[in-house]
């Protein structure tokens, strides 16, 4: 990475991936726009383009972009996990960067990564990925030799999709895109109609296996907590996240 261009980012924490530690970057000062990146260096000199798929709590920037893109309507200050495109870099000391262009409020109009104009109300934004710990990658193209491109779906889930079919930009191809990935607990649906938490009901949401009744793994109700969602069963269990930040409350976060 050159000079110049590492002169207009600012680390803003360690992300650890499959052991590998990147430096997550982002744009500074804020209101550098991504055509001065891009001059900089910024596509010319990365080494990869991939997505970090990490827990976030969101603005009312990205819960607008996520109800504009049909994943669902939260709450802002909610813990959801957040798909964003990286660029990587290497540095002469062997250290990797990873700038998400797209995880600061800027006034650039947006680009794609073709140089074609995108939405600007749906260009960047200020949440934080504030478990760094506990991200993972998905790649941009498929094992095909890059005949598809990845696309996340509403439902949280995602999929590889031909880049020729003329409906859709591949997902990759706008830096700052993002979107939200189904997360690995669930929770029982404990929440009352006013958005309230009741903490004494049961509902259809049970453990099973190493959570379940011991001895057979048979479906067991372990009261209103997370589950991760490979050992939960039942028709109210609700996909959260399984961690939050010190101090917050888990019914008032996690939907």
């Amino acid at each position: 990475m050159n000079s110049r261009l590492q002169s207009m980012l600012l680390v803003v924490g360690l992300m650890t991936i499959g052991g590998i530690t990147y430096q997550l970057a982002t744009r500074q000062p804020p209101d550098v726009t991504m055509a001065e990146l891009r001059d900089a260096g910024a596509a010319s000199e990365r080494v990869d383009r991939w997505v970090a798929v990490c827990p976030e709590k969101i603005t009312a920037r990205t819960r607008n972009y996520l109800r504009t893109n049909g994943y669902g309507d939260f709450r802002v200050g909610t813990i959801h996990r957040i798909a964003r495109v990286v660029w990587e870099y290497a540095l002469a000391d062997g250290g990797r960067v990873a700038l998400n262009p797209g995880l600061i409020v800027t006034l650039d109009a947006g680009f794609d990564d073709g140089g074609v104009p995108i939405d600007p109300d749906n260009q960047t934004d200020d949440s934080f990925a504030f478990r760094l710990d506990d991200c993972y990658r998905v790649e941009c193209n498929s094992t095909d030799g890059g005949l598809d491109q990845l696309r996340f779906l509403p439902d949280g889930g995602f999929r590889y999709a031909s880049a020729v079919d003329g409906t859709e930009l591949p997902w990759c191809n706008s830096a700052v895109r993002r979107g939200r990935v189904t997360p690995p607990c669930v929770m029982p649906d404990c929440w009352l109609p006013d958005g309230g938490w009741d903490d004494s009901a049961v509902v259809d949401c049970q453990g099973i296996g190493p959570l379940g009744q011991p001895g057979t793994g048979l479906p067991r109700w372990r009261g209103c907590n997370t589950t991760p969602a490979a050992y939960a069963v039942g028709t109210q269990c609700v996909p959260v996240e399984c961690t939050v930040v010190a101090g917050d409350s888990p019914p008032d976060v996690l939907r």
